[in-house]
């Protein structure tokens, strides 16, 4: 399969789930904002610009079911491996690691296909430990004026939500069940 399969290309205002939007502006508070915020505090916001891909669903996004639209961070696989090392995980950089993102067992993250043809894209990774929520309209108008993007196709962008649903629906038990490994022969 070659990498084209994965993306289309698309312009204009509407959004889909599945549509990376790069550096898309995010607003942050910079100070620490104690609690509770009285009136006359003022603290510093910054602006960066960060890849992004749309989460919401592209039903509730075409049927105008929501006002903000919910996005995960985009980062590209060489990135990834810099700040993980950085964090002092070695374990990132082995064919293990990378054989496990591929088949989708690495919880917070998935894996995007490169493009190497118009508007190209490296290997990369969505990091679903960063979330963003920002309005539709702004969203929509900010699309509007990037002219031509990737739009993940189906069913890539399905397989994307699968793995965000599966980051979001672990459930921690709270007894271990290892013991299952050595108590769980059958003698037939």
């Amino acid at each position: 399969m070659n990498d084209t399969d994965w993306y289309e290309v698309v312009d204009g205002s509407e959004l889909f789930q599945g549509d990376i939007l790069p550096q898309c502006p995010i607003v942050s508070v910079l100070d620490p904002i104690a609690w509770p915020i009285l009136p006359d505090v003022k603290f510093s916001v910054g602006i960066t610009g960060r890849d992004l891909v749309v989460m919401t669903q592209s039903c509730d996004l075409e049927n105008d079911k929501i006002e903000d639209v919910l996005l995960a961070e985009l980062v590209s696989w060489e990135q990834t491996v810099r700040n993980e090392n950085q964090r002092g995980n070695r374990f990132i950089q082995s064919i293990q690691f990378r054989r496990q993102l591929i088949a989708g067992n690495v919880p917070g993250l998935a894996l995007l296909h490169k493009r190497s043809r118009e508007l190209g894209m490296e290997w990369s990774v969505v990091n679903f430990h960063r979330l963003y929520s920002l309005p539709k309209t702004f969203l929509s108008n900010f699309a509007a004026a990037l002219g031509l993007r990737l739009r993940l196709r189906s069913p890539y962008r399905e397989h994307l939500a699968q793995a965000f649903a599966r980051y979001f629906m672990r459930v921690g038990l709270p007894h271990d069940a290892r013991a299952f490994e050595k108590e769980g022969d059958v003698k037939l």
